[in-house]
């Protein structure tokens, strides 16, 4: 019963938090650079915009999600940048983690980036942790995009992330996805095996 009633907790905020609007700025998939306020991106089913504010005087507006590739928020004198992508897949390994083999995009928050690569989090709710005053996420177990929390990384030369890590797959699987990611790089590789890395360790 308690985790039910934590479920209900957590479910009504994050309902609450999905009308919230925080400094923004977001480029649309043409170039176009709007300044605004916006809601936080969300990857549950049948969830296709964001809106955004231009002026406080004005109602909000919708934006479809797939018209915008990237949305940075300043809240706490903190920035987070969400991209939407398409997600790469590890071969046949992650088939059996979804319940939808579509190619449907959803967003990623970059937890860390350099000019090689960037790594990202995807997770079925976004929200402002009101204690902490930052950006956490929150999965449903079973929701349609993925099982639980992905990790994901993407090089520059790349269209899509991929990912490498899952918060209930088992540890060998994370070695077995991380390594073929990286099979170009036997020297890393053979750090994956001998276990330096943990799948929490991803970014």
């Amino acid at each position: 019963m308690k985790s039910i009633f934590t479920i209900l907790i957590l479910f009504t905020s994050f309902n609450i938090q999905a009308h919230e609007f925080y400094t923004a700025k977001v480029l649309l998939a043409n170039g176009t650079v709007i300044d605004c306020k916006a809601t936080l991106p969300e990857n549950e089913l049948g969830e296709t915009s964001i809106k955004i504010k231009e002026n406080e005087n004005k109602p909000a507006t919708l934006i479809m999600s797939d018209d915008i590739y990237q949305i940075l928020y300043v809240i706490n004198n903190n920035n987070y940048i969400f991209e939407r992508h398409n997600m790469g897949l590890i071969k046949e390994a992650y088939q059996k983690h979804r319940t939808n083999n579509s190619s449907g995009k959803e967003w990623y928050l970059i937890i860390s980036s350099d000019n090689f690569i960037k790594v990202y989090i995807s997770a079925q709710n976004y929200y402002l942790d009101k204690g902490k005053g930052v950006i956490s996420t929150y999965s449903f177990e079973g929701r349609n995009i993925n099982f639980g929390t992905s990790y994901l990384l993407k090089r520059k030369n790349e269209n899509a992330p991929t990912v490498i890590s899952m918060s209930n797959i088992s540890y060998s699987q994370f070695r077995n996805w991380a390594s073929e990611y990286f099979k170009e790089i036997p020297e890393l590789v053979e750090r994956i095996n001998n276990k330096e890395f943990k799948k929490s360790e991803v970014g």
